[in-house]
Order: C-alpha cells, then sequence, then structure tokens
C-alpha cells in the first residue's frame, strides 16, 4: 500500500507576526509581602556573641540540641567558693577569658541605674552529646527517648579529680574544664543508653574515649598563631574588632562598606582577644593551688540526679526515677 506523503506546515514565528513599530509591553510589578509574612534568617555577627562564630550553618527547620546533666553551684557552698577562686586565678593570669554559668541578679530605680546587684545559683552542664540537629518532626521522639532513659536510671555519686585544658571540635575556643574522676563509669552507661537514639536518627555519638566535664571558663583562639606558640597571652592577645549597637539604636547608622558613618554617635567597636591557646602553666598552677581541694569528695562532689535536653531555645529536664541500691 502506497503511502500518501504529507507537506510540513510551516508557522511563522510571533517576532514575524509582530509588527516592527509595535510598543513594547510593560511589565506588571507583583505586590511586596506583607512583612508578616517574611521569615527573618538569622545573621550570623560575632560581635553579637562575644566574638563567637556559628560552628554549623543556620538551616530552617532545624534544631540545635543537646544533652546534658546540669550542675547548680549555690552562694555559700565549698565548691562555688572554690570555683570562684578558682576563676579570679585565671583571669588574673588571662585576662581575655570568659566565665561561664555566672548569673547575676540586680535590680534598677526609676532613672535606670543599678541599685541591688546580688549573685544567684551558678549552673554548669556536663554534656553527654556532641551538639545535634533535629528537624521539626524529630523532636517529640528525641524527647520521649531521653524521658525513658531517666525513668530507668538511679541518682548517683560523682567527683571532680582535676583541672584541664580542651578545646572545641573546630579549635575555634579553649575551655578551662573541671574533669570528673568518681562517677566516670556511670557516666558512660548513659552514653550507652543515648547511643541507639542518636544512632536512629543518624547523628554521631559522643567521644569515644570521653572525658566528662563542667567548662567553668573560655578563650577565644587565635587560628593564625600554632598551637605550640609560645606567645605572651597575657600582654600580647590579638583581637577581632566587631561592631556593637549601644541599646535603642539600629543598624542603619552603619555605612554601605560596614564602616562606622561620620554621623553614627550610638556603635562603638567592641574587641574580642584571641589567643593561640591557655598559658602553658594555668593548669599546672591550678592544680597545685586548688587540686587537693577539688578532688576532695565533700567539696568536689555532687549528685547526679537530672537529665536535660536543650532544642532550640527549649529546655526539658526529667529526674533519674530508677530505685536507690541500698
Amino acid at each position: 500500500m502506497k503511502r500518501t506523503s504529507r507537506a510540513l506546515v510551516a508557522y511563522s514565528s510571533s517576532e514575524d507576526e509582530a509588527p516592527a513599530d509595535a510598543p513594547e509591553k510593560k511589565k506588571k510589578k507583583l505586590p511586596s509581602l506583607a512583612s508578616s509574612l517574611i521569615v527573618p534568617v538569622p545573621l550570623d555577627d560575632p560581635a553579637l556573641h562575644q566574638g563567637r562564630v556559628r560552628a554549623i550553618p543556620h538551616v530552617e527547620g532545624q534544631y540545635a540540641a543537646y544533652v546534658y546533666i546540669p550542675l547548680a553551684l549555690h552562694p555559700g557552698t565549698a565548691l562555688y567558693s572554690l570555683v570562684d577562686e578558682v576563676l579570679h586565678a585565671t583571669k588574673e593570669m588571662v585576662p581575655a577569658a570568659h566565665v561561664i554559668g555566672e548569673i547575676v541578679s540586680s535590680s534598677r530605680n526609676s532613672g535606670g541605674l543599678v541599685v541591688n546587684s546580688s549573685r544567684r545559683v551558678r549552673e554548669l552542664h556536663l554534656s553527654l552529646t556532641r551538639p545535634i540537629f533535629l528537624r521539626a518532626h524529630q523532636r517529640e521522639e528525641f524527647k520521649q527517648a531521653i524521658k525513658l532513659i531517666a525513668s530507668r536510671r538511679t541518682p548517683f555519686q560523682a567527683s571532680f579529680a582535676t583541672f584541664s585544658e580542651l578545646t572545641n571540635d573546630e579549635r575555634t575556643r579553649a575551655f578551662l574544664s573541671l574533669e570528673v574522676g568518681a562517677g566516670h563509669n556511670e557516666l558512660r552507661d548513659l552514653l550507652s543508653a543515648l547511643s541507639p537514639t542518636l544512632q536512629s536518627l543518624r547523628q554521631r555519638d559522643f567521644y569515644s574515649q570521653p572525658r566528662f566535664h563542667v567548662s567553668i571558663a573560655w578563650v577565644l583562639l587565635d587560628p593564625d598563631t600554632s598551637v605550640n606558640g609560645n606567645a605572651d597571652t597575657r600582654r600580647h592577645p590579638r583581637t577581632y574588632k566587631g561592631l556593637i549597637a549601644v541599646e535603642g539604636t539600629s543598624d542603619n547608622n552603619l555605612t554601605s562598606d560596614g564602616d562606622i558613618g561620620e554621623s553614627n554617635k550610638h556603635f562603638q567597636v567592641e574587641c574580642f582577644p584571641r589567643v593561640p591557646q591557655f598559658p602553658s602553666e594555668l593548669i599546672p598552677t591550678l592544680n597545685r593551688r586548688f587540686g587537693a581541694r577539688v578532688s576532695c569528695a565533700h567539696i568536689g562532689g555532687f549528685e547526679v540526679d537530672t537529665i536535660v535536653v536543650k532544642i532550640g531555645k527549649d529546655i526539658f529536664s526529667w529526674p533519674f526515677q530508677g530505685s536507690r541500691i541500698t
């Protein structure tokens, strides 16, 4: 059977059809979104956080979390007084050091001046996980898993053994820490109980050779200085410079390149000292002066009876409910 061929039909393009002198069509402008519908993107501004930088970029819908044992030091107790002495000695040797867990209660008069200031509980954290990251739908599952662990644990005694210097994984900060001696095995058991939950959420376990500790001070590390350098961290600290806004101002006074404009009277330069490391003599000095007291059970001892999880800005805690062995 003979197939009949069909001629192709040629279509002219829109350019061929439009007259040469046709006016250009104006594009319609879309209305701008209402400000209430715009989700603000968090800015990683070290100047607002004492020079610290975000290790993991912010992801919308992702929540940073970690699990820890809380340790509350009350004014008047032996451990509270000891930590105060240690921090005073540390600040003399390392003025750039920042104190951790300090809570100050103050009241102001009608003019805004502080008229009364009193110290309250110093809260320290003994970490049981690295920073972990949860999606919104994983938060409740994670909370329930921690609650279940708490219901099966028995309170136990722990105590500190020594001072040490530790650094974070990114080597951006160094921490002055009190390391745990007694109670280490029980804390490892807690890590084992946490491990299946972390693995199910595809999160990393805590360190394989954990050094359980609470940190009481930190310094920013200088990334351009060798860790083994012998720089004088007291006399010649390097600095990070940032801008901080004074109360009642906004960042509209900054020039386009980020410098302070001549007419800007409400911003000031804040310097954040960086050091290559804590002075090599700091830890030996602290252990020599305070080691015997911190390792004494009636001073450096504490009870582990609560577990806490922080998810974003929300904090949840559960007491250990297992039966004590008598």
